[in-house]
């Protein structure tokens, strides 16, 4: 099959709002000195925001994790009632609760509403909407076997995935535990793969006459150390890990798709697809919107759609996180970005 040219992939799927001329229009009168320091100070709150998350609970409208979901149609007392849980995962996956506001992923929050839902008898069903270029290779298989909890926790039950702009890396990895796997016509699908981002600044930092001090218990512990030559040996490590992760993620798909493996690794090397494609080469199953899965999920579970019961997490911000939150969203992406890549040795499952 002839593989078509990958599209150019912008950055940030999401369109942009207007904070500048937004929200932030009221601040001009205030001179240019103040603006700057309240934008220091947000990207702060951004960074160290998983610090403070414990204590701002109450200010933020957090919801008792006691009850931890909203119904949002259908009704719960029915009988033969099938509860539907629905989950969204957006933004690179980080494993860390961000800062204030929307951050570039809330996987943390989607993970505590999947954990919630194992023990909960009325759960049948989560509905995983999904838009995230991948991200962590730890958070993405925390996603991951918490779903697979889930399913084995009771049987019968079923993870139906709704793909939205982006499929990708560890977000599809997560995926692999789907019994039905939907995207829309646009939704750009695949890059499986692992990728250990370095950087190597050694010629740099003789030209300007800057020497590593660093030291180390032993000859590998500064492995990707980038003020110092690349070492073929700590080259030689890297791959390593690489490869056994990478080996993971095919055997992942192969199993989740019902895929020979040799399949998988032909088109397992980085590459993005289109909905369409990833249709023909079975890595999805369906393309379509999420108005049109009642009937797949009434299919999978068994039961008349009438039956279903959705249920969603409880609204995550109220009071000062949802005034703060719009102003906070693209300094919160940068900064839960930044901190996915502030080790170079950390491998990722992560769309470039």
């Amino acid at each position: 099959m002839e593989t078509p040219e990958n599209p150019v992939f912008p950055p940030d799927p999401k369109p942009r709002r207007g904070y500048l001329s937004g929200r932030l229009g009221c601040l001009f009168g205030f001179g240019g000195g103040c603006l700057v320091a309240l934008l220091l100070i947000v990207l702060v709150l951004s960074v160290g925001g998983g610090l403070l998350v414990g204590g701002m609970h109450a200010l933020m409208g957090e919801v008792d994790p006691a009850q931890p979901y909203r119904v949002v149609a259908g009704d719960p007392d029915e009988d033969e009632a099938r509860g539907v849980l629905r989950v969204e995962i957006s933004g690179v996956i980080t494993g860390s609760e961000g800062g204030w506001g929307a951050t570039a992923g809330n996987d943390a929050a989607a993970l505590r509403a999947i954990e919630h839902a194992i023990d909960d008898e009325d759960i049948h069903a989560i509905l995983l909407v999904i838009d995230s270029p991948g991200g962590g290779v730890g958070p993405s298989d925390a996603l991951y076997h918490a779903l697979e909890r889930f399913k084995l926790a009771r049987p019968g039950r079923v993870v139906v995935v709704q793909a939205e702009d982006l499929l990708a890396s560890g977000a599809y990895y997560v995926a692999m535990q789907a019994d039905w796997i939907s995207v829309t016509p646009t939704t750009v699908v695949g890059s499986i793969g692992v990728i250990m981002p370095g950087l190597n600044a050694a010629g740099l930092a003789q030209k300007l006459g800057l020497a590593d001090s660093s030291v180390a218990s032993g000859p590998s512990k500064d492995l990707g150390n980038p003020l110092k030559p690349v070492n073929p040996a700590h080259t030689a490590i890297q791959q390593a890990v690489v490869d056994a992760l990478y080996d993971r993620f095919v055997g992942i798909v192969a199993g989740g798709r019902h895929l020979p493996e040799s399949d998988v690794r032909a088109l397992a090397d980085g590459r993005i697809l289109s909905a369409r494609d990833a249709l023909e080469l079975r890595l999805v199953d369906a393309i379509g919107y999420e108005d049109g899965l009642d009937a797949k999920l009434a299919e999978l579970l068994n039961c008349p759609e009438k039956d279903l019961v959705r249920y969603a997490p409880p609204e995550s911000r109220g009071g000062l996180g949802a005034l703060l939150g719009g102003f906070s969203s693209e300094v919160g992406r940068g900064a839960a970005e930044a901190l996915l890549q502030q080790s170079p040795a950390t491998p990722q499952y992560l769309l470039r």
